[in-house]
């Protein structure tokens, strides 16, 4: 009679190194969450801003419309919760499906349009560079 070894599904090096991974993530989500919330939002055309507002002093969603390089207008919604890209007339879309950022730090960038949309402000220094 042949003698039956018994396979484990995970070996040990594996349940470590799976351990090892959701450490990792556990941490990157409570460094993420502890970043602060953003208190203004700055848009810029080609290094230039167009637009400053205060997040916290809007009553209501306001748009700002931008027209960046070779016509293209980059339309963005600015609320208390962030700002997002809603419409764009370059061709990939990437601004458009970046979303609403909330965080300081956070950008959302139209390459063709050369224009972006940066959050700054919230609890906390900024980097500065000497």
């Amino acid at each position: 009679m042949e003698e039956l070894t018994r396979r484990r599904l995970i070996s040990r090096r594996d349940s470590l190194l799976l351990a090892a991974l959701l450490c990792v993530a556990a941490g990157m989500l409570l460094v993420f969450s502890l970043l602060p919330r953003a208190s203004t939002a700055v848009i810029e055309y080609d290094g230039n801003i167009v637009a400053e507002q205060e997040l916290s002093a809007l009553a209501s969603p306001k748009e700002v419309t931008v027209e960046g390089d070779g016509g293209i207008e980059v339309t963005v919604r600015l609320s208390p919760q962030g700002a997002q890209v809603i419409r764009s007339g370059c061709r990939d879309q990437v601004c458009v499906r970046t979303g609403l950022i909330t965080r300081a730090g956070e950008s959302v960038l139209c390459l063709p349009a050369k224009v972006s949309v940066r959050l700054t402000g919230g609890s906390g220094g900024d980097a500065q560079t000497y």
